[in-house]
């Protein structure tokens, strides 16, 4: 009796009501697999941030300040200064790497 008690207050006893079934496994294969599709996305269910600050570009692009600077300098890329602070536009980091981008022909 006393062996009972233990198991229950583990889980360890398994009753009819708690049995998984075929659509509980499908149910949550599916959650998982939209999980990890939402991870793997990188959204996180944030929306992404339009504005990035330079430090933010720099790890973004894996390149120093002085690489920033060059493409600022040689207007490779688009930014806006307000109150000293530079900023960039994701979308324009984006446009700068369409317009880099190399042709391959077949």
């Amino acid at each position: 009796m006393a062996t009972e008690r233990k198991h229950r207050e583990r889980g360890d006893v398994i009753f009819a009501n708690q049995l998984v079934t075929m659509g509980d496994l499908e149910n949550f294969k599916s959650d998982l697999l939209d999980e990890i599709r939402t991870i793997v996305k990188g959204d996180h269910g944030r929306p992404t941030k339009k504005w990035l600050k330079s430090s933010e570009v720099r790890k973004l692009l894996d390149i120093s300040p002085g690489k920033l600077h060059w493409l600022r300098s040689n207007r490779q890329l688009e930014f806006i200064r307000i109150g000293g602070v530079i900023y960039y536009d994701r979308e324009d980091i984006t446009k700068m790497f369409e317009k880099s981008k190399v042709r391959v022909s077949s």
